[in-house]
């Protein structure tokens, strides 16, 4: 769990990127590709594009995917403030990191003897440097160019929803409604993860947040580097699956049940059986039973996962509720 706590004056400095920016994009899509705990829980957008981008990846992008931990960790380097658009000025202002904030970064997650691009890029090598710029925009020209339309629209009509609700209900109604895994009582945003035993507070203090919407995403994340304002990436809505359902008319809820429809339309995040409860607003004796049923009726799938059960969907619910939405 995550709190993040907001001054009044945050409130007024909650903001979006315009477009979505090249170094977030690379880092996001690299973790979908490669880091096992990302791709387990991926939702069905980013399962299809990682099927289409994964044989896409050449070697020159290697030093891009080395900063990827296994667990979906990847250093604040990697997304620096960049003031100038375009992919190549970003990857020449990431090749300009100061050597010491590579160590200090890398020396938080990797062993210092495990490969040798990494001892580079910690000793500030210019050709490590000059690899990982050249990785960056390979990936963006070759992988991300491929698929950018459809992430673009993606990201535009989350935007779109998004000034839809501040235009109508204000900030609070905004950060209320961002994602099921998201909660909002004044002044505090709760960012439910899926790692139970993760705490964290990040105290705003004037210097607002950066709400980042993502299609390759199923779980929020928060990055509080103090060198800039806090950022919160949250999953892209899925227009679909956030429309409500009229009780008389739902064929789906006729089918299965209220509650049950209701825990498949929650799935169209995958989620363990504690997002689960709370997105439904049941409890966990009762997430799980759904999610027994479920399951053996071949709707949904669960494995483990860094200790938690993680449920998603299969083809033939996703069948099912687009029959059905």
């Amino acid at each position: 769990m995550i709190q993040i706590h907001f001054s009044a004056a945050d409130l007024g400095r909650v903001v979006f990127p315009a477009d979505p920016e090249p170094l977030w994009e690379a880092a996001l899509a690299a973790r979908a590709l490669s880091a096992a705990g990302a791709r387990d829980s991926l939702p069905p957008v980013a399962r299809r594009w990682r099927q289409a981008a994964a044989p896409l990846v050449s070697p020159s992008m290697r030093p891009l995917f080395k900063l990827i931990a296994p667990s979906g960790w990847f250093p604040d380097f990697l997304t620096p403030t960049v003031s100038t658009p375009g992919v190549k000025p970003a990857a020449e202002l990431l090749a300009e990191t100061p050597a010491e904030v590579f160590r200090e970064e890398l020396d938080e997650r990797f062993p210092r003897d495990i490969d040798p691009y990494l001892h580079g890029l910690r000793s500030g090598q210019p050709a490590a440097r000059q690899a990982l710029g050249t990785a960056v925009v390979d990936f963006h020209q070759q992988v991300l160019a491929q698929s950018s339309e459809e992430l673009s629209r993606r990201y535009a009509g989350d935007l779109a929803q998004r000034a839809h609700t501040l235009m109508h209900g204000g900030a609070e109604a905004l950060l209320s409604s961002l994602h099921s895994d998201v909660e909002w009582s004044a002044p505090v945003l709760t960012v439910h993860t899926l790692r139970a035993s993760q705490n964290l507070d990040v105290h705003l203090r004037g210097r607002g947040l950066q709400l980042y919407p993502s299609p390759l995403i199923a779980e929020c994340l928060v990055d509080d580097d103090p060198r800039r304002r806090p950022i919160l990436i949250y999953p892209c809505a899925d227009g679909a699956a956030a429309e409500p359902h009229d009780p008389d008319s739902d064929s789906l809820a006729a089918l299965l049940g209220r509650t049950r429809a209701a825990v498949l339309r929650a799935l169209i995040t995958p989620g363990s059986t504690t997002q689960l409860a709370r997105r439904v607003r049941i409890s966990l004796a009762s997430a799980s039973e759904h999610t027994r049923i479920l399951r053996a009726a071949a709707l949904i799938t669960t494995h483990r996962s860094q200790g938690t059960s993680l449920h998603s969907l299969t083809p033939t619910a996703h069948t099912l509720l687009m029959q059905n939405s």
